[in-house]
């Protein structure tokens, strides 16, 4: 049988994992200091260790790195009820070190996401190559490119949609698609995790175009289709779609073609779609990637600069390239109420749009305090939970319908 080694400061917690562990059949032994952690581990050279990352005393960080300075070869989950994206990127730093790391759970977590983390113990094999995220994100080793493969030629991929409104008078702006990947037995894989893995294995041409696809059908039969977008004039008034690309796709020359291709399949004008391209994506041919976003543009298509302000290039990469929309990245928008500097940044980035003739776009956004603000500095667009959370294409038409007008106003609604 294998052992389960914990490292818990709460008791309460502790016993509670002990207790989904045993079920999970594993042996258990609890420590609640890094002397008899380490000894233990010496001694009893456990299957997997769970360590809280915010166990009083000496830094979490520290017990990874002697961990890896001992060349730990037990599997390794993290917890910690620190900002998941701290813990995230803690897990980063434990595999950069070469540990284990088999998944990481933030406080609160359900007893059903650790009890499928400790049925791995033991069962994995492989180099750790990336880092788990979401409730099945835990799972390494389930994303090789022959699953990808399958899971794209079989349409398992489906898209959810966020709607955008304009910030100032809340007319139904348009609507970005996003990507999900449901598993009926385990729950959805997050998008954080089956990108980068598509990404890695060279299925994004292929992804991309399903997805794209899948979209725009969508948008045809769904909203271009709607008597009050056809009353309007579909060139004009329509709502726009928003899809994300990679930057993989930017090194694909016939890009544009196929998606002007896509376009004209369903009647779409490339002027109401909108590709959004990460901020943080690296672009392998700079040189290419221009060509590429400009014919994308001199086709119609509407290009928007995602996550702004999440990485070290952005003033380069908005410089170089031939944007048409900023949208902010939601971790200044979401603590703008909280922190002057995110909203210094937030301001500046708005600020910023408007003096390069860009539509700026906020995302993330939670109560109508952050709306009047958005408002209040000029964002042109704004979307997030307070507006309508992510939600399946056959939904939509259900959620147009209970806003009771179109277009949709923000004024007097609250988060959904």
């Amino acid at each position: 049988m294998e052992r389960l080694l914990i490292f818990e400061h709460d008791t309460q917690t502790a016993q509670t994992v002990a207790n989904i562990a045993r079920n999970a059949k594993l042996e258990v032994r609890i420590t609640e200091s890094v002397k008899s952690f380490l000894s233990t581990l010496s001694e009893e050279r456990p299957a997997c260790v769970l360590i809280d990352l915010s166990m009083p005393g000496p830094d979490g960080f520290d017990i990874v790195r002697k961990l890896a300075s001992r060349g730990c070869e037990a599997d390794v989950i993290l917890t910690s009820g620190a900002d998941p994206r701290v813990l995230d990127a803690a897990t980063r730093v434990a595999i950069a070190r070469g540990l284990r790391v088999l998944g990481h759970l933030a406080k609160p977590f359900s007893a059903p996401e650790l009890h499928w983390i400790l049925q791995q113990v033991g069962h994995r094999t492989g180099p750790i190559t990336d880092v788990a995220s979401g409730p099945l994100g835990h799972l390494l080793g389930e994303l090789a490119p022959p699953t990808l493969r399958q899971a794209i030629e079989n349409d398992e991929f489906s898209l959810a949609y966020q709607p955008q409104v304009f910030c100032h008078d809340g007319q139904l702006a348009g609507f970005e698609a996003l990507a999900r990947w449901p598993q009926p037995t385990h729950g959805a894989i997050a998008p954080e995790r089956f990108i980068p893995a598509i990404e890695r294995a060279g299925l994004m041409p292929e992804f991309t175009v399903r997805m794209v696809t899948q979209a725009l059908s969508w948008f045809r039969t769904c909203i271009l289709s709607r008597p009050q977008t056809l009353a309007s004039g579909v060139a004009q008034n329509a709502p726009s779609l928003s899809v994300n690309i990679s930057a993989h796709n930017l090194a694909l020359p016939d890009f544009p073609d196929t998606m002007h291709g896509l376009c004209e399949k369903h009647q779409i004008p490339p002027a109401l779609v909108v590709l959004e391209l990460t901020e943080t994506s690296a672009l392998d041919d700079p040189v290419l990637s221009l060509e590429l976003l400009t014919r994308l543009r001199m086709q119609g298509f509407q290009v928007s600069i995602d996550d702004f302000g999440a990485g070290y290039s952005s003033m380069l990469q908005l410089a170089r390239l031939p944007f048409s929309e900023i949208k902010v990245d939601r971790a200044f928008v979401s603590t703008a109420l909280q922190s002057a500097t995110s909203r210094s940044v937030v301001k500046s980035i708005v600020e910023l749009s408007h003096a390069l003739g860009l539509r700026s776009t906020a995302e993330g956004i939670e109560n109508e305090a952050t709306r009047q603000f958005l408002d209040a500095i000029g964002c042109d667009l704004i979307q997030g939970y307070f507006i309508a959370r992510p939600m399946s294409g056959d939904k939509i038409a259900d959620w147009l319908a209970s806003t009771q007008k179109w277009p949709w106003r923000v004024q007097g609604a609250g988060p959904h």
